[in-house]
């Protein structure tokens, strides 16, 4: 059996390896920790893993080959299309999926789709755990909707929001 996650990672650490963009360190930590996340979310809310694994792979690949970050969401979800669909291990409705909730991704105000809000929520949850004090004074202001979002996820798993 093929496994489908595995061949993305390959793909995805191989492109890391080839581009060595500016700041591989965070963004190899970042795609994979919103990975994790991802699969951990769509568990506790009865969503595919697998498939919510991918996105998380792939919601920020446009950053591999450019540090542009305008429209990165769009950009990233043109590119995780065009793998997917080259890799030939999924069918249209799975790349569609998930090519939408990169998409919207960094519309983290805006309530989507349950397979695009685990995506968005994730995306939260690997910033903040890349550096924990992200949220308490030190994170980015000027993005909408993340605070609430973050405490939001932090009480669905149970755990308490800290000053």
């Amino acid at each position: 059996m093929v496994q489908r996650l595995e061949v993305l990672r390959g793909e995805i650490d191989k492109l890391l390896m080839d581009e060595k963009p500016k700041d591989g360190r965070y963004l190899n930590l970042h795609l994979y920790g919103t990975s994790s996340f991802c699969a951990l979310l769509a568990v506790r809310r009865g969503l595919d893993g697998e498939l919510a694994a991918a996105a998380g792979m792939l919601h920020d690949v446009s950053k591999i080959a450019s540090d542009d970050w305008e429209n990165h969401a769009v950009k990233s979800a043109k590119i995780a299309g065009e793998m997917l669909g080259a890799l030939g291990l999924w069918n249209e409705d799975e790349i569609l999926l998930i090519a939408d909730a990169i998409s919207r991704h960094t519309d983290k105000e805006d309530v989507h789709e349950p397979f695009d809000e685990l995506l968005k929520d994730a995306d939260v949850m690997a910033h903040s755990f890349y550096n924990p004090d992200y949220f308490c004074g030190n994170g980015f202001p000027d993005i909408k909707g993340i605070e609430k979002r973050y405490q939001g996820v932090l009480a669905e798993l149970g755990c308490e929001w800290r000053d």
